[in-house]
């Protein structure tokens, strides 16, 4: 499974003069977006060895019905590589979620920037909070799905080597694995427009801040 997701874009701390509201706005909401920036920075670091291990598990999983079950230690061998390479996708993913959460924490940090803010600066701030939330609820939502994905290619796993287990069990449990991704990939998608979105309204009050300097 590929798995390619945007990410929120940095926010370099502005130079800053005077004291007008719109700056002080400007200020505060550029250290804010830095903060969460930077705490995202576990989950962007996630993605390379994400793909890595989805790519190296693919591989072998691909060894692995090579074989047949009268190669049992060998069959044995490439099934707890696969379970093991899955496990170590899964403790990826718990720092990546750890990370983002870790983020959202900062959202909440917008509502005083707004409230300070003045009323046209104020709703666009409003809006960029509310898509950022959007965005991190819409990551717990990729994350949910793509853990539901994970119990079911383990589940997969085992029953590669069991004796009792048919095909047609297997084919079934192939189509569960299949239907899954599919609903990993939607969430991705729509995790990907969200950040998209957020990125554009943060350049949006960017400019409209730095127009009424």
């Amino acid at each position: 499974m590929k798995k390619k997701v945007v990410s929120l874009l940095a926010v370099g701390m502005l130079t800053l003069t005077g004291c007008s509201i719109g700056q002080s706005t400007e200020k505060q909401l550029s250290e804010t977006l830095t903060k969460m920036n930077e705490s995202e920075t576990a989950y962007r670091d996630t993605q390379s060895k994400l793909t890595e291990l989805e790519q190296t598990e693919q591989k072998t999983f691909t060894e692995t019905m090579e074989l047949t079950k009268e190669d049992v230690d060998k069959l044995r061998s490439k099934i707890s590589e696969l379970e093991t390479l899955l496990d170590d996708r899964l403790a990826f993913l718990d720092k990546e979620e750890a990370a983002m959460k870790e983020a959202e924490g900062f959202v909440e940090e917008l509502d005083t920037i707004g409230e300070k803010a003045s009323e046209s600066e104020s709703g666009q701030i409003i809006k960029l909070k509310d898509a950022a939330e959007k965005r991190y609820a819409l990551h717990s939502t990729f994350i949910d799905e793509y853990k539901k994905l994970a119990a079911i290619q383990k589940e997969f796993y085992g029953m590669l080597s069991a004796q009792d287990v048919g095909l047609d069990e297997l084919k079934q449990k192939v189509k569960e694995v299949n239907e899954q991704n599919a609903m990993v990939q939607t969430a991705i998608t729509e995790f990907n427009e969200a950040t998209k979105e957020v990125n554009s309204l943060k350049e949006d009050v960017f400019s409209s801040l730095e127009r009424e300097e």
